[in-house]
């Protein structure tokens, strides 16, 4: 479970480094740009792999976190509504607003 943890920690960092590198006018996780191998050096083929590497940690960003949850939830025989704490509301006359008396 740490490992998990440690893992989904790195990918973190690096998914907020990735976004950080990009500049505000890439064309947004690689959607409609071509390019094959001999693009991938210039400006817009240097733009396309980060994007793609953006998209890559995303996903696996949200497959650990997926991951996570099925491995916390395994040991326990509740589910996350029922492990809240209850909160007592008391009785009826207890919700019932006050008028403070004027002097």
């Amino acid at each position: 479970m740490t490992t998990l943890i440690v893992i989904q920690l790195i990918l973190a960092v690096l998914l907020v480094i990735l976004v950080l590198l990009q500049g505000s006018d890439n064309e947004g996780l690689g959607l409609g740009g071509g390019g094959g191998i001999g693009g991938m050096m210039s400006a817009r083929g240097s733009a396309n792999l980060l994007s793609r590497l953006t998209a890559f940690t995303a996903t696996l960003f949200m497959i650990m976190s997926v991951v996570l949850t099925i491995t916390a939830s395994v040991g326990s025989d509740k589910n996350v509504l029922e492990s809240l704490p209850s909160i007592n509301l008391g009785t009826e006359s207890d919700l019932e607003p006050v008028i403070p008396e004027n002097n």
